[in-house]
């Protein structure tokens, strides 16, 4: 396949999560989050901060946008500060988890705090046993995140 056609294939995906999630989003909600407490509004507000993340990478499509911030789809390197240990995830669907390919769903407790978070940053993730301060290596679109 060639790099415009996989490029166009990539913004198609983009767009469409863009759609699912102004079309889609109650039924998304209430599948997953039934009861409209506070974990659905936190995740209803994450949804929404996330379509405008992906409308200005949409807006400005190039290899540095969609490779600057982690989204469903990307596949994100960070590194533990503590012990310079790397480790790869890759951010996708709640249906598309696959523990044994390190693809997490961004619904997940570890999947939601990645979730737009930038290149070359560091934050600090809340893990059952505290904090754990860890540094985005990498961020690459793995080209799954169709829905």
């Amino acid at each position: 396949m060639s790099h415009s056609l996989l490029h166009q294939d990539v913004k198609l995906q983009l767009v469409s999560q863009l759609v699912y999630f102004d079309e889609e989003k109650t039924r998304f909600l209430d599948h997953y989050f039934p009861d409209h407490g506070r974990e659905r509004n936190k995740v209803e507000q994450v949804l929404f901060v996330y379509s405008s993340v992906l409308e200005k990478i949409v807006n400005d499509f190039n290899e540095t946008t969609l490779h600057s911030s982690v989204i469903i789809g990307s596949r994100v390197k960070l590194r533990y500060l503590d012990d310079d240990y790397e480790e790869s995830y890759t951010i996708v669907f709640p249906q598309q988890t696959d523990a044994g390919q390190n693809r997490i769903s961004f619904l997940s407790p570890i999947g939601m705090q990645l979730l737009m978070t930038k290149k070359g940053e560091t934050y600090g993730l809340i893990v059952p046993s505290g904090e754990i301060k860890v540094k985005i290596e990498e961020v690459a679109y793995d080209n799954c995140g169709q829905i």
